[in-house]
């Protein structure tokens, strides 16, 4: 991500520094520098909004499937204000345990509050959770209708072979 970050910074130098030399040296009329001055700008916002992904925001995409859920967090709306709530869960891949977490918001909705909620304390227990899309819903998030998608689910423990009781050379 350093290396994003870095890239995006040497970018914007460079499109300022070759703003400014257009506009400085150039014999061009001042609507090419006003058209260089609006694309610089235009760079600079996408690239704030590149920016955005790659800070770990949440993202509003749909929950893909087989997540294994790290941690959750619930703000509940806030009557009066236009707040509606949310709930944060962060996840990573079951299969891919190099995998980095994501984080993902989800809109409030009690029922689901009550899901996340029971989620949370089998997994203070020690029993990993799991999340999915629910499949008999056809909505991927809670915002577009068709109830709760998503599902919870204990991941059950890796068995490891039993180990015996052999020395190495004997």
């Amino acid at each position: 991500m350093t290396e994003a970050i870095l890239g995006l910074i040497a970018l914007f130098s460079a499109l300022s520094v070759l703003l400014l030399n257009l506009n400085i040296r150039s014999r061009w009329p001042w609507q090419v520098k006003a058209g260089a001055i609006l694309a610089t700008m235009a760079s600079v916002a996408s690239g704030y909004f590149a920016l955005v992904g790659l800070l770990g925001w949440p993202t509003k995409e749909a929950v893909p499937e087989n997540m294994k859920m790290l941690f959750a967090d619930i703000v509940e709306p806030r009557k009066g204000t236009n707040d509606d709530g949310a709930i944060y869960l962060w996840v990573k891949p079951i299969a891919e345990n190099e995998a980095q977490p994501r984080a993902y918001e989800l809109p409030y909705d009690p029922d689901f509050h009550e899901m996340v909620i029971t989620a949370m304390e089998r997994a203070g227990q020690g029993i990993q959770q799991g999340v999915h899309p629910n499949p008999d819903h056809p909505a991927t998030t809670p915002s577009q209708g068709g109830g709760l998608p998503l599902h919870f689910f204990d991941i059950k423990p890796l068995r490891l072979p039993e180990k015996t009781d052999r020395r190495l050379g004997e």
